[in-house]
């Protein structure tokens, strides 16, 4: 994993995890409503949602905290790449 990628993870795991306890109401715990987590780490409520859906989706791994490869979109009109050289 790069260093890049590692500041992803160590940012969002902590507040992902607090997310989880302060939704659940577990005690103790330091935030008693979700938007004092949010002014407390600076991020809105609707990126916190966003990632902490990625975590879940991909079975709470760190490496579904981060970004996804970029490249053509589906329905795009790129033609596809032939891959013996040839064309027909």
């Amino acid at each position: 994993m790069q260093y890049s990628q590692q500041v992803v993870v160590k940012r969002w795991i902590p507040i992902l995890k607090e997310y989880e306890r302060t939704k659940d109401k577990i005690n103790p715990r330091p935030f008693k409503f979700v938007k004092d987590i949010c002014e407390a780490y600076h991020i809105s409520k609707k990126e916190l949602v966003r990632y902490y859906r990625k975590w879940i989706e991909g079975g709470k791994q760190s490496e579904s905290l981060l970004p996804h490869k970029r490249g053509a979109k589906p329905g795009s009109r790129r033609t596809p790449k032939l891959g013996d050289g040839s064309i027909n």
